[in-house]
């Protein structure tokens, strides 16, 4: 046995490799995020962190991601492999609840939804449905 190599048993190895997935997407959010300027029509995230700081913090990502990487060689986790396909069709069908859960009669829970409202309202949540749904991959 490789003297890098740590033998965990198959409940553990599995948990560690969520738990490393995890911490790597975040991670590389981070490093997304502290790279580019964050403002679309719904969100916009200030940029309050001092300038000096952001290399340093790009740094200390890419060395959690180093880790990451050497970690999953040491205990030998598991690596998924994913296709953009399934990704994006994952993502649209997702975009597709959440919007189905936005029109006018799922609403009733936050109060009665005005009636002149909603046929203008569940055509325009149509349409961006109808958008989304026009993304190919294929």
């Amino acid at each position: 046995m490789d003297p890098e190599k740590v033998p965990l048993n198959e409940t553990h190895r599995r948990s560690l490799t969520s738990s490393l997935m995890i911490a790597e997407g975040l991670l590389i959010e981070i490093r997304d995020l502290l790279g580019k300027e964050y403002n679309t029509c719904c969100l916009e995230i200030k940029n309050d962190i001092d300038s000096t700081l952001v290399p340093l913090n790009i740094q200390i990502v890419d060395e959690a991601l180093e880790l990451i990487c050497k970690l999953t060689r040491k205990y030998s986790t598991g690596k998924s492999v994913l296709h953009k396909q399934r990704v994006v069709e994952a993502k649209k069908t997702r975009i597709w609840e959440v919007l189905c859960e936005a029109k006018s009669r799922k609403m009733k829970g936050f109060g009665e939804f005005p009636k002149k409202l909603t046929k203008d309202y569940d055509e325009d949540i149509n349409e961006l449905m109808k958008i989304i749904e026009s993304i190919r991959i294929t």
